[in-house]
């Protein structure tokens, strides 16, 4: 064995708990980094199932943009093509149901309670047999629907979603709420959710000539799924085919359906690599501190093994091995932790991840190979300390003081990269060399751990001085010897400093989610003027506004046609380009009854502008990120073919573009679109063959009682109608949504303040045994226990303090930083305003950890008697 090994084994086993409480740090952020990258393939795992149950396993699909009905010729052509092998329609809707009488419940087979409130369903009509060569439906309970020729098209499948929601089980009657005669089905079958089923309304399934007249629609389809004889084939053909059919049928391959999912799905790993790099980042700075400690306290040991032949080579060698030896066993400890984490949460929320646990080896190997990365790092100073041992001056290290010159350049520096940090945002410039694309590629890759290494550089001058100015104060409340805690902290800031620095990084990222979350509510959603209420559906008519016009406390409706259109306004090129919302409205009941603010432009032109043709408004965030405004051109896509708009005006967003999202009506696992453009339904039509209806905007009557409309107004669902909201719960409930997640992220900061607890124990620990010697003598000399308790409690406090104090800082700088990139990326403009709650919440816990991680240490150290710590000496 190399004798640089033999020197790392048994450093490592001396200081046997702070070796642990080490591997503890880099373990727990393999296991954070595993876990999440788990988590992160199962939920793409469960979203890839999701598409491919919406695209089955089709060559060709052809569809109607705006879900409006294709004509019926369009599948009898498909079906002549010499290519097709197999093509099955489908056709979606709304289908509202309810229990037709109140059957009686067996003793012995009992059923939910009885339901007599109609459920409004996504319906699918399927077109049998062919149908079941292309989807699988994985039986719960029951049997598949059988064919129209069998008697298929008096039954129904509902997913169990749907039939918790209607209290139904098998052979249970359901009526079907709709236009013309009453319709009444039999359940057979009861289906598993779809993957992320339970996120959006129930599903149900009919026979295809069920749907039909369902929705009073005769030999309507809206999708049309092809197999085809030669499937290598199916690109070409789409290409060649799409000109076949009039504007707005899309003919796509099913290959590049889900070639987008995974560049979309690609692109969220970004951010899940930033993190890990910030992770173990920080845990390689525990690492240094805690090899350095090593280091000092073993000067007299090194310095001997100098004089009896030891090389430089191998006293940092040495240093290396324990670094690599740390982040091996950490990550061979944190990894199955990690694994053993995702997949008991997968586990834990089987309906909304029904694709199961996912392994990502990907994810686990970053994780592997980031904590033998953060050993190495951590070690590389502590490695130059110990090859620079001069026996001589090592011998009587323990005269040597710190250098305020070394503290003026940790602070110096720490102020230069957290700078460079802020020179890079401020320097956006589209029209520059300095786009979007490489502002955000030069942020990531120099930018964030700039100013992730700058505080930790500046905790130490910032702990050094909180030390001077917060010592007699401590000293005086704790009952300490003057001066004995200024010394002790002033005798290692550097140990102290770098300690301090891994507990602000959980609190930074507490003040920098919550700074921003609370901005978005209030600066984005605040600012949104929703009107007063909305329907949705897959596909509404006209009939539907009629009888929604019709209600009391109606005042007017708008019928509303969405689009998702590609955009180079937003986003990044470099990973893929961002798509916008195009709300198509008709001008004239829109203008009557939406409240626009308007930031360029005004009514009267604009107006008259869109009835021209060509015209579109545009959010402000537009504005903000390109610089656009009344009089430019915007050039929007669709299937690679450009399509220039004039900007007749700039406006706060009316929220109809955000409603859309809200309802989730659609198979939106594609579509990133952000902001929107607001046009009319006529452009819609004529260049994309968009006649659908999506949305209904509704007035109400000041007058009228909001909860009575809205209920009148749910009456409806299952006349086309899926779902339906006041402008006031749309908002309410993303408000919910943003709070949620606020929580949800806060645990992972309060995970990494626990990660950066091992970091405290072991300075606590490391300073104990370093001054054992030291605390025997005041025991000696009459000092109690108690004034040795008080002065680690004092040190663990002025670690706590400096990591308040340097994590609030940073977190304000992280808030800036990412306010900064919503404003070029998507033309968010955000005020900076510190949460005081949240903020405060943070320091408390900051606190309470440190001490919780300093606790251990105390209660040994207080049991401890004075010839125990007298024989501790070393070296």
């Amino acid at each position: 064995m190399r004798p640089a090994w033999r020197l790392c084994i048994n450093s490592l086993s001396v200081r046997r708990s702070r070796t642990a409480l080490l591997i503890s740090t880099v373990a727990l952020s393999s296991a954070l980094i595993a876990a999440v990258a788990c988590a992160m393939a199962s939920v793409h795992h469960a979203v890839r199932q999701r598409v491919e149950s919406t695209v089955g396993a089709a060559d060709v699909r052809v569809s109607r943009i705006g879900k409006d009905a294709l004509d019926p010729k369009v599948l009898e052509a498909i079906r002549a093509w010499p290519e097709t092998r197999l093509a099955v329609a489908r056709l979606g809707g709304a289908i509202a149901l309810k229990r037709a009488s109140r059957e009686k419940i067996e003793a012995d087979e009992p059923k939910a309670a009885f339901n007599d409130e109609a459920v409004p369903t996504i319906g699918f009509g399927l077109d049998l047999p062919g149908h079941w060569s292309l989807y699988e439906y994985p039986l719960l309970e029951g049997r598949l629907i059988a064919t129209s020729a069998e008697g298929g098209d008096a039954e129904i499948m509902l997913d169990r979603t749907a039939a918790e929601a209607l209290g139904a089980g098998l052979g249970d009657r359901l009526d079907v709420q709709r236009f013309g005669d009453p319709l009444t089905l039999t359940v057979v079958g009861i289906v598993r959710p779809p993957p992320l089923g339970t996120l959006s309304k129930p599903e149900t399934y009919v026979t295809l000539s069920t749907m039909q007249a369902i929705n009073q629609s005769p030999g309507a389809v809206r999708e049309i799924d092809v197999l085809l004889k030669e499937p290598a084939l199916a690109e070409r053909i789409a290409e060649e085919r799409s000109s076949q059919f009039e504007k707005g049928v899309v003919v796509r391959a099913g290959s590049k359906v889900v070639t987008g999912l995974n560049k979309n799905l690609q692109s969220s790993q970004l951010g899940m690599r930033i993190a890990s790099a910030l992770s173990f980042l920080a845990a390689s700075f525990i690492i240094m501190t805690g090899l350095t400690t090593g280091v000092t306290e073993r000067h007299r040991e090194l310095a001997i093994l100098r004089c009896i032949g030891g090389t430089r080579l191998q006293m940092a060698e040495s240093q290396v091995a324990t670094g690599v030896v740390v982040g091996g066993l950490g990550a061979l400890i944190g990894l199955p932790l990690g694994v053993f984490g995702s997949f008991v949460l997968v586990t834990a929320f089987p309906e909304r991840l029904p694709g199961g646990f996912v392994l990502n080896p990907s994810g686990l190997l970053t994780a592997a190979i980031g904590s033998l990365i953060a050993g190495v790092i951590g070690a590389a100073w502590p490695a130059v300390q110990a090859a620079r041992t001069s026996p001589l001056e090592a011998l009587a290290v323990r005269a040597h003081k710190p250098r305020l010159w070394g503290l003026l350049v940790c602070g110096v520096s720490g102020m230069v990269l957290a700078g460079l940090h802020v020179l890079i945002l401020s320097s956006a410039n589209n029209s520059g060399w300095l786009t979007v694309d490489r502002l955000f590629l030069l942020d990531v890759m120099l930018g964030i751990p700039a100013l992730f290494t700058g505080y930790f550089l500046m905790a130490v001058p910032v702990t050094w001085l909180l030390a001077g100015g917060l010592a007699p104060l401590l000293s005086a409340v704790l009952r300490l010897p003057r001066g004995l805690l200024v010394r002790t902290l002033h005798a290692t800031p550097y140990r102290f400093g770098f300690t301090a620095a891994a507990m602000m990084m959980g609190l930074a990222l507490l003040v920098g989610i919550w700074t921003n979350g609370q901005a978005i509510m209030r600066d984005w959603l605040g600012s949104i003027e929703f009107p007063d209420a909305f329907v949705a559906g897959l596909s509404l008519s006209e009939r539907t506004l009629e009888r929604i016009e019709k209600l009391p406390a109606v005042t007017g409706v708008a019928a509303v046609s969405i689009q998702t259109l590609r955009t180079d306004s937003f986003g990044l090129k470099a990973f893929d380009n961002t798509n916008t919302t195009f709300v198509g409205f008709d001008p004239e009941p829109f203008f009557r009854m939406t409240r626009l603010t308007w930031v360029q432009g005004d009514e009267s032109s604009a107006r008259e502008a869109l009835k021209q043709g060509g015209a579109v408004l545009v959010a402000n965030e537009f504005r903000v990120a390109r610089g656009l405004g009344v009089g430019d051109t915007l050039t929007l896509s669709h299937n690679d073919k450009p399509y220039p708009f004039q900007i007749v005006g700039v406006v706060n967003s009316p929220g109809l573009d955000i409603a859309s999202k809200f309802f989730s009506i659609g198979d939106d696992y594609l579509d990133n679109a952000v902001n929107g453009v607001f046009g009319t339904r006529d452009d819609l039509k004529r260049l994309f063959g968009n006649t659908g209806i999506q949305l209904i905007q509704i007035g109400i009557d000041p007058a009228a009682d909001d909860a009575e409309a809205m209920k009148q107004i749910r009456k409806l669902a299952g006349f086309e109608i899926i779902s339906a909201g006041s402008g006031r719960e749309i908002k309410a409930e993303i408000g919910k949504f943003l709070k949620s997640t606020l929580f949800i992220f806060s645990l992972v900061a309060v995970g990494a303040m626990l990660v950066a607890c091992f970091g405290v124990a072991n300075l606590i620990v490391a300073g104990v045994q370093a001054r054992s010697f030291e605390f025997g003598v005041i025991r000696a000399l009459g000092g109690s226990g108690g004034v040795l308790v008080r002065l680690v409690v004092a040190e663990a406090l002025i670690v706590a303090l400096s990591a308040c104090v340097m994590g609030t800082l940073m977190g304000a700088q992280v808030s800036w930083g990412g306010q900064r990139m919503y404003e070029v990326m998507l033309g968010l403009v955000l005020t900076l305003r510190l949460p005081l709650v949240p903020t405060l919440a943070g320091w408390a816990t900051v606190i309470a950890i440190t001490l919780g991680a300093a606790a251990p240490a105390v209660i040994a150290l207080a049991r401890k008697r004075p010839r125990e710590l007298l024989a501790t000496v070393r070296g």
